[in-house]
């Protein structure tokens, strides 16, 4: 067998040996758990010997993986998946030290009826569905005050975070090139937003620009901060946001909802998913995925796109009277 052969062979094991400590500790928690509703001892005993399972199973991965690091000397994508293995089984070896605690909570009060019953739980989707359309921002901007109306149409037409536009500096908007840097993201890679071709965020960004050199030749100071109040960086715009809204009859709407109706926006106007990533700065395709909600429009061009596919065709009645 090649080296490069054992090699990839090796990385496969270990995969297999991380579903495999995966599935043992969803045994266990289970199993705990029922014990617990139960109120099983001898079920909870049992789930000791399950905890002494794990931990070897986890001992034994991570052997594997340093010895792999040792013997392949791994390098980027693979040295970061090794590691990472290590972290995973460190984690699921932690859960299932909750499987023992929960055994030993069965052991120790079996005698005693339970306080409540218990219950699964519904699953909660905390994703929210909501879009900002173009006819909800032109009726919320007015009721702004205006340091924040440029901060709130910039967030619109770029998606980005409000974190992310309240650390923006002069200093990372590019006239020459037309694109904002943006340093220090929360995914800790900076990105950049190109304005060549988005003439309404140039015109954003040069209103932002104006007020701030007629702020500094007023105060006859220097402001660095692209959005700012009293020449420091804005921090946040919570309750001005709210009292917006609320003006504007739209109860309950958030800055976030910018990024999903950006996702959306840039997927109905064709852009790749990959490059639509990189604008928005969404590191991996569920994250992606969770923010992009298909809303009718999408639908209905998803619709029409097979039909223009598939022509006209021949109706049913033509077809009948042939």
């Amino acid at each position: 067998m090649r080296p490069r052969e054992h090699y990839v062979q090796q990385l496969e094991a270990l995969h297999t040996e991380i579903r495999a400590l995966g599935q043992m500790v969803i045994v266990s928690i289970t199993r705990a758990i029922d014990a617990l509703r139960r109120q099983d001892i001898e079920a909870a005993r049992r789930i000791r010997a399950d905890d002494e399972r794990i931990d070897q199973a986890q001992a034994a991965l991570e052997e594997h993986a340093l010895t792999i690091m040792a013997t392949q000397q791994p390098m980027a994508g693979d040295l970061r998946e090794i590691v990472a293995a290590i972290e995973i089984a460190s984690e699921l070896e932690r859960i299932g030290d909750y499987s023992k605690g929960i055994a030993k909570i069965t052991i120790r009060n079996a005698e005693q009826p339970l306080v409540k019953p218990l219950v699964d739980l519904p699953r909660v989707d905390n994703a929210r569905q909501g879009f900002f359309e173009e006819e909800h921002l032109q009726a919320v901007l007015p009721h702004l005050p205006i340091h924040a109306r440029n901060f709130v149409e910039f967030l619109y037409l770029t998606g980005w975070r409000s974190g992310e536009a309240f650390r923006l500096q002069w200093s990372d908007v590019d006239w020459k090139l037309q694109m904002v840097w943006l340093r220090d993201s929360k995914n800790r890679e900076p990105r950049i937003f190109p304005f060549k071709y988005h003439a309404r965020l140039e015109q954003v960004l040069r209103d932002q620009r104006e007020l701030v050199s007629r702020w500094e030749r007023r105060r006859g100071q220097l402001c660095p901060s692209v959005f700012h109040w009293g020449g420091r960086p804005m921090k946040k715009l919570r309750r001005s946001w709210k009292r917006a809204c609320g003006a504007a009859g739209l109860h309950g709407r958030l800055l976030h909802d910018f990024r999903r109706t950006a996702v959306r926006n840039l997927i109905r106007a064709g852009v790749q998913q990959a490059i639509a990533m990189k604008i928005t700065g969404h590191k991996t395709d569920s994250i992606f995925r969770r923010y992009l909600i298909v809303d009718e429009e999408l639908l209905a061009q998803a619709a029409g796109a097979v039909a223009e596919l598939l022509g006209p065709g021949k109706s049913s009645t033509k077809r009948e009277t042939t």
